[in-house]
């Protein structure tokens, strides 16, 4: 069986007394969905070694971890957990429609704020410019949703927008949507990783594995991993600076930052289970 992060050793324990006194199963073996997420991105053309090291990035519907995994093991003090993940970017299209007063039927608007989020939204490298890109070309990037009143059963129609980069936006700047959650994604996954013992960083940062189906929009891999790396290049530079000219004359390695996107997000439990089976 599969257990997510910060699981309570209650559940497991349940879990075990269920399948060994009432299925009478001969044995039991719970592995961590991060470790099998990361034995599932071997099949990802960007992984050229196959390694147990890595941070797992698993974002579903309700919740988004962060979890390293140092040689098969999570480091279960270092794990992060934001409430950002689908159903806040659902709910913050939601919100846009609402406010543009658009004409969606009021049982329908969170459905269709989904069916938007799944179809057209994605990740811009840049929200300003792409605002301007909006503005200057309305008619290639503009979309129109058309539907039918489940009551009614008269169609009814609705412009899709800003909506399509604002969505997934949230990971990057929470802020537009709420200050409950001030910190975001690339912070978390900072965070996270120098959270953790210094010998096991660099290949931290090298293996950022993404799984779920809410790391699925359009360039979600290379964003995160170019936020990322603006931390570490920045935090190595003021290395240098404050070791003055001793440390000019070293000789330092950078630190290589890569998000491994496998494409297949959406899937991860089928992807846990067939690395479970291949383990």
């Amino acid at each position: 069986m599969t257990e997510p992060p910060l699981n309570p050793p209650e559940n497991r324990e349940f879990a075990a007394e269920v399948f060994f006194e009432t299925f009478n199963v001969p044995g039991l073996y719970i592995a961590v969905q991060a470790v099998l997420a990361l034995c599932a991105s071997w099949t990802s053309p960007q992984v050229t070694e196959r390694t147990l090291t890595g941070t797992v990035i698993d974002s579903g519907d309700g919740v988004t971890h962060v979890i390293p995994v140092s040689d098969g093991y999570v480091i279960g003090g270092s794990i992060k957990s934001m409430d950002l993940a689908g159903r806040t970017v659902t709910q913050f299209i939601q919100n846009l429609l609402l406010e543009r007063e658009e004409d969606v039927p009021a049982a329908q608007r969170q459905d269709v704020a989904k069916q938007i989020k799944e179809k057209w939204c994605y990740v811009c490298p840049d929200i300003v410019k792409e605002f301007g890109r909006y503005d200057l070309k309305p008619q290639e990037w503009m979309k129109v949703y058309e539907g039918v009143n489940d009551i009614s059963k008269k169609p009814f129609r609705c412009d899709v927008g800003y909506e399509r980069f604002l969505g997934p936006e949230v990971f990057f700047n929470p802020e537009i949507f709420s200050n409950d959650e001030p910190l975001s994604l690339p912070i978390q996954v900072d965070q996270c990783v120098q959270s953790t013992p210094v010998d096991c960083r660099r290949g931290l940062y090298k293996n950022i594995v993404l799984s779920g189906g809410s790391t699925m929009f359009k360039d979600f891999s290379k964003r995160l991993q170019r936020d990322v790396r603006k931390f570490v290049d920045n935090r190595q530079e003021k290395s240098i600076a404050l070791g003055g000219d001793a440390a000019k004359n070293v000789q330092v390695v950078p630190i290589d930052v890569r998000v491994i996107s496998h494409g297949m997000h959406i899937c991860s439990m089928v992807w846990r289970k067939y690395a479970f089976f291949y383990c």
